[in-house]
């Protein structure tokens, strides 16, 4: 499955830097801008593009492909005034996803009413988990089991699961994951092997995350079950 997008991300601080890092490392296509040159160098041998420029020039924001984004991460940290100002003009420019980096709650709360569609209040490790979701949002239903590279979340029955039981799917063969509950319109219970899924059934899984992306790979070829 081809999931490539052009991501621009604005502010290479320790944040900026490692949500390019980890875009670049899940192979999207990523176009990198700061103010500062020696931050724009720093990261020239990690993405497909880099610029040092002003944010808040909508002109050279478009000569760098802004406009073609598909989504744009504002990544500025103590420049408030510029953050603010980054994300209305990305806005602007009818960037289907602009996500910003908030210092404060009301530093938060003007980005959202400029419009952004997301802000986050991020450590330099929550900027590798913000591009993980960007590449691939169903992680965002999962959460993490300490002490290993398990992980556990929610999804609905594809309507390749609907009809058949656990042990006709073969789930954890098909799957590659282990159903632990089924959610039949908010009653939960534990299935049996020979427990047959219901269109809108919601089952709680488990397996490891490359298992898990193949799972979620595999339903959505599928598609849902509404």
């Amino acid at each position: 499955m081809d999931n490539k997008r052009t991501i621009l991300v604005v502010g290479l601080g320790r944040f900026g830097v490692s949500v390019c890092e980890k875009l670049a490392e899940l192979g999207q296509h990523v176009i990198a801008v700061d103010i500062n040159k020696q931050r724009v160098e720093e990261v020239a041998d990690v993405v497909e593009y880099c610029a040092q420029l002003d944010a808040t020039d909508e002109d050279l924001l478009l000569k760098v492909g802004a406009k073609e984004a598909d989504i744009a991460v504002v990544a500025i940290g103590n420049n408030i005034e510029a953050s603010i100002l980054a994300t209305a003009i990305l806005k602007g420019l009818e960037i289907p996803k602009v996500i910003a980096r908030a210092q404060t709650s009301i530093h938060g709360r003007v980005l959202s009413r400029v419009g952004a569609h997301k802000v986050v209040f991020p450590e330099r490790d929550a900027g590798k988990n913000i591009a993980e979701t960007l590449v691939n949002p169903w992680l965002s239903a999962f959460s993490a089991i300490p002490g290993g590279n398990v992980l556990v979340g929610e999804i609905e029955a594809s309507a390749g699961m609907v009809g058949k039981s656990l042990m006709e799917l073969d789930f954890r063969k098909k799957y590659n994951g282990i159903v632990l509950l089924f959610d039949r319109k908010g009653s939960r219970f534990l299935p049996r092997p020979d427990s047959v899924i219901q269109e809108g059934d919601k089952l709680l899984v488990a397996g490891t995350d490359d298992d898990i992306a193949k799972m979620m790979e595999k339903k959505n070829k599928e598609g849902n079950g509404k």
